[in-house]
This record gives C-alpha cells, structure tokens and sequence, in this order.
C-alpha cells in the first residue's frame, strides 16, 4: 500500500508536495481502514481540480516514478524527466515515496514491509537514490546513492552479486531497478511493488486481455456479466463470436508467423481490430480459428412472447459503457481477498454516469477490513460524491494551480474554515472557498 508520496519539480509541481494515504483521527468508515503497525492507512482517495490544476500531472509523476525505477534504457539515453519550465530548469526532478510491501522469508512466510524509496533525477542522470527500512522505533538504509557512489548495508553489503551492480551502475539507470532479484528478498520486495503492485490507468487506456480471459477464465466471465448488467448497460453477457481469418487487420504472411507461433508455444494471441474492437487469434484442434469480442443484448418481452436478442461489436458500444468495461476488471481485481495492488486512475468517471460511477467505488469498499492491502486513487469531476456518504474527509484532495505552481490540499485541512464532518463539502468546494475550482 501506498502511504506517503512526494514530488518536487515535476511539470506545474515545483515546491515539494506530499500525498497522504495515513489516516487522521477521522472516524467516519473507520472499520475499513488497513491496520499497518500503530498506523491506519486510506484504501482510497479522490483528486478534485479545475482543468490544467495539476490532476493528471499527479498521475503522470507517479508513473514517471515508476517507469524511472524499471524502464532499462541504452547507455546514454536520456531520462524522461520534465522540470517546472520557469523555475525548476537545470534542477533535477525528485521523488519520495514511502510504501508497504510483503517480503518473503526462505519458509515461504511473508510480513508487511514499510519502505521509503528516494530519488532525484535529471534528463541526464540519476543524481540520488535511497532505500530505507521503517522499523517500529528506527529507520535502516538498504542503499545509499550518491552520483556514481553507492553504498550497501546491512545484508546488502555481503551481497557479492549486489556489490557488483553497485560498482558498474549507469548513470542512467536506478539501483533498484538495476539490482532486481541479485538484491535479497528486501530489494526483490520494493522493486516488485513499482512492478506489480503499482498500477496507472489513463483515461483511454484499455484492458487488453480482455478476450483472451473471457475464453479462458469462466469465473472471471461470470464476474464481467454479472457487473455489466448490474451497472444497467443493457449487455447481458460478453461473447466470443467466430470470424472470417481475412477479416484480421494483418496482412496473411504475418497472421502465418502468428499460427507458427501459437503451434510452437499454445496459448492464444489478442489482436487490435478497428477502434475498439479484439480479436482471439487461437488454435482448435490444429486449425487456426479467429473470434470477435461482442456484447449480447437480449431485451425483455412480455411473457409468452419469443424473446429477441442482438450482438454488437465492441466499437458499437457507448463510450461510457466501454470505460465500464475496461474498468471493470480492475474492480475484479481489487475485491479479491489477496489481492494487494494499487491502482492510480486518471479520470475515474471518464463518460460514466454519476450513478455508476459512486457504484463502482461502494463495490470496492464494501467489506473492506483492517486486514486488507488494497488501494484506489483517481482523479475526478465528479462532485456529487462530495455529497454521498462513500468518500471520508481525508480521503478528498483538491488540486490548485497558485502563481504557476500546482499544489495539493487535504479537505480536512481546511476545518479552521469550518469544514467539519458535517459540513457540505459539495457547497464549500463549489463556492471556491477552498480552491479547486475555475476562475469563471
């Protein structure tokens, strides 16, 4: 779980500004906040702003973090740093980041892990970096960069093969990233949280396997029609539908290389069709066979009456419907028991209805414990759940753009200005008494 985040100098964010996931003495949904040590951490936020605040540059930090801890670069290629452009030029980009992970004993037992991870970075080079254990009454150094100049601790300094990263590290690439597995089970665990854990959703991004878990996972299909007609999108059910082989977008030599392929290793191949539209390229019984991803609609008759039913391809849908779609998923994901992921979305509500959308969010909250290890963050519009009981005062963050600089603001830091846990934050936030909201 995410706990703590800064960013300086990324884009419109130029002072430093840190992201709370921990808790305050709120009391409001208190049974559903995780228990991490004397800590109790926030399964999920809401980012509110006028357009151009600094939303989605939230977002992009923290993949631009992510992607900086695991993307391998040739040597010499730049590092995808962007600087405040009027102050924060030939300053790096740093980044702080403290997590919870589970690290792995040899028994096959695992704890809960707190991390802070460091770093400060040019387009050039990775200027600082840091990994630090937090223990209940200290804090321990994994690793500490300075430039070129990485010191080892503790288990990672007997480390023969993390000693050799260490002395060969580019100046283009993280010790962390670099290390990976070579580093003991603490390196392998906070590596393995910007690799698995950490999760960025944009708003044109799309579940890709899709098809594939449709024809693969019956309880994953079940699950995907259950929600699509639960959220009353008219589609009763997903289905793979057969296809002409010419129809696929590719040309014939290539869809050969693709059946060769599938002979070789099984499995099946998603293929991007026009728009929205997949295609599972599979083979059946030795024969190469092609399907379509659609929708069935079947629509209600009276009774006694023969019941009618249509199929639409996938670009065919509505645009907040195929949102649905692709974030449904991720719903899946974060109602099962195990799971322990974190999911940042930029613009949760893309082309949703209001209704689905706070739907969405009560289906990931419901049954939330103190044992529980998930979390989702996402930027918003959608105002009317300032007004529903779903969201906790600490959970809502606005995002404000002051003299050239975003910044980032927790509601209950504005109880001085009397927003208290009955206040209406709907009517507060659209009075622009707390930011966030256009100069119109």
């Amino acid at each position: 779980m995410l706990r703590y985040l800064r960013v300086q100098n990324w884009k419109s964010y130029y002072e430093p500004v840190e992201f709370s996931m921990v808790a305050t003495r709120e009391r409001q949904h208190g049974e559903r906040l995780a228990k991490i040590g004397r800590s109790r951490v926030l399964p999920v936020s809401a980012i509110y702003g006028a357009n151009a605040a600094g939303k989605s540059t939230f977002v992009e930090a923290v993949e631009a973090l992510r992607n900086l801890v695991l993307d391998t670069r040739p040597a010499g290629a730049a590092l995808r740093m962007t600087p405040h452009l009027l102050r924060g030029r030939g300053e790096p980009t740093a980044f702080g980041v403290e997590f919870v992970a589970p690290v792995h004993d040899g028994a096959g037992a695992e704890r809960d892990q707190v991390f802070i991870y460091e770093v400060a970075a040019d387009r050039r080079r990775i200027r600082r970096e840091s990994l630090v254990l937090v223990r209940t009454r200290t804090e321990e150094f994994v690793f500490d960069r300075n430039g070129d100049d990485v010191e080892l601790y503790g288990e990672l300094d007997d480390n023969p093969r993390a000693g050799a990263h260490a002395t060969v590290i580019a100046d283009n690439e993280t010790f962390l990233g670099a290390v990976g597995s070579d580093g003991g089970p603490l390196i392998e665990a906070a590596r393995a949280w910007f690799a698995h854990q950490l999760t960025v959703i944009h708003p044109g991004d799309r579940y890709v396997y899709l098809p594939a878990r449709i024809d693969a996972d019956d309880m994953f299909a079940s699950a995907m029609n259950e929600g699509l007609t639960r959220a009353d999108t008219g589609i009763s059910r997903l289905e793979l539908e057969a296809m002409e082989m010419a129809a696929l977008p590719l040309p014939a030599e290539r869809v050969d290389e693709l059946v060769e392929m599938l002979e070789d290793r099984g499995g099946s191949l998603v293929i991007g069709m026009e728009d929205s539209d997949w295609a599972l390229l599979s083979l059946d019984e030795g024969e190469p066979t092609a399907r379509r991803l659609v929708t069935l609609h079947e629509a209600d008759e009276p009774p006694g009456a023969a019941s009618a039913s249509f199929r639409l391809q996938l670009r065919e849908e509505s645009d907040g419907t195929q949102r649905f779609m692709n974030l449904l998923p991720v719903l899946l994901q974060l109602r099962d028991e195990d799971t322990r992921r974190v999911f940042v979305v930029d613009e949760l509500e893309n082309s949703m209805h209001p209704k689905l959308t706070e739907d969405f969010l009560r289906s990931f909250l419901e049954g939330l414990d103190a044992d529980d290890r998930r979390q989702l963050i996402f930027t918003t519009h959608e105002v009317q759940l300032m007004r529903s009981d779903v969201l906790r005062r600490d959970e809502i963050w606005l995002a404000d753009k002051v003299e050239g600089q975003s910044r980032l603001t927790r509601v209950t830091d504005f109880s001085d200005a009397g927003v208290r846990k009955d206040a209406d934050l709907l009517s507060f936030y659209m009075s622009g008494r707390l930011g966030g909201v256009p100069k119109i």
